[in-house]
């Protein structure tokens, strides 16, 4: 794996892949996968960090990393993956697109890829946002969620693969299982999550490494603040977000309880832009989302989270060392 995509410094990855909202939906594709019904497979693995890389192929011959991520809603590549597609300059005149990151919405040029290809998954004729800034670690080759066509998008993180596929979600009878009801804006996906008996609103985010809530979250759920862990946020457009660590007695996710969970507290730009900054809310990062099955029910709005049955009950840790954050 390329030393690129190891970088440690940012937490909050992929934020920079946010899309705005209007910029959604039919103009993504330009092709689908051959048949709509045959079962779309995408490997990944997750790095040191807890991002979920996959493998693509673009315009024929680049081989590239990047990742997969519910909460972007238009593609975006960086300037090598263009360079290395032999793509044209973009001109003095481009179609432009309005990325939002954790530090708040950037412009990005459009360019189009003859094919992307991920694990059996061929679209063409795609536009994508071209990241050129040289400020922004991590990875900045985005193939968001919402280009997959099918009912259920299906995280299989013990066996490393993502699933898409028409029909009902896929049942283990070994595994424990909630089902949680989603709320679609702007092709962001939210569901209703309690800390310490308080409901927040908290959007699924497969681009991001770390799960953190905000500040209004914080106080309203009467979470410990602990200074001793402060650090510093950096996020993938290369600014960064002051930040605490507070400490929950309990998470509850659907019908799963999470005790004593040590969570970042944040407010990015983010938040605005969503229009939550004053109310409860929370972004779902890998960190947790990845200690489940997590498949998302297009056709039913239902996200459902799965665990063996004995974890039904269990304690995830999510202080700093858990959540890579740079032990200062």
């Amino acid at each position: 794996m390329k030393g690129t995509w190891k970088r440690r410094a940012a937490v909050i990855a992929s934020k920079t892949r946010k899309a705005g909202a209007a910029l959604i939906g039919a103009a993504l594709l330009g092709g689908l996968p051959a048949l709509a019904s045959e079962r779309q497979i995408i490997p990944f693995e997750l790095d040191d960090n807890s991002h979920m890389i996959i493998e693509m192929e673009v315009n024929g011959s680049a081989r590239v990393e990047g990742v997969i991520d519910t909460a972007a809603t238009f593609p975006m590549i960086d300037g090598e993956t263009a360079r290395t597609a032999g793509l044209p300059d973009v001109g003095e005149n481009p179609r432009l697109v309005n990325v939002l990151g954790v530090t708040g919405p950037q412009i990005y040029p459009v360019v189009r890829l003859d094919s992307l290809v991920a694990g059996n998954v061929a679209l063409t004729d795609v536009p994508v946002a071209l990241n050129v800034r040289l400020d922004v670690p991590g990875a900045t080759n985005v193939l968001p969620a919402n280009s997959l066509d099918g009912d259920i998008i299906d995280f299989d993180f013990k066996n490393q693969r993502l699933m898409v596929y028409d029909g009902r979600p896929e049942r283990n009878s070994r595994l424990s299982t909630s089902a949680l009801r989603i709320s679609e804006e702007s092709g962001l996906l939210f569901v209703d999550i309690r800390i310490n008996g308080k409901k927040g609103r908290a959007l699924v985010d497969t681009g991001s490494s770390v799960t953190y809530i905000n500040s209004r979250f914080a106080i309203d759920s009467g979470t410990t603040a602990n200074v001793d862990k402060t650090q510093k946020l950096f996020g993938a457009t290369g600014g960064d977000q002051s930040l605490r660590i507070a400490t929950a007695k309990a998470m509850a996710i659907g019908d799963f309880r999470i005790a004593t969970v040590d969570i970042l507290v944040t407010d990015p730009p983010l938040f605005d832009y969503l229009g939550v900054a004053e109310e409860p809310a929370m972004v779902l990062g890998l960190d947790l989302l990845s200690s489940f099955r997590v498949q998302i029910d297009r056709r039913r709005n239902r996200l459902i989270l799965s665990m063996p049955t004995e974890k039904n009950v269990r304690t995830i840790n999510m202080n700093a060392r858990d959540t890579h954050i740079p032990a200062y």
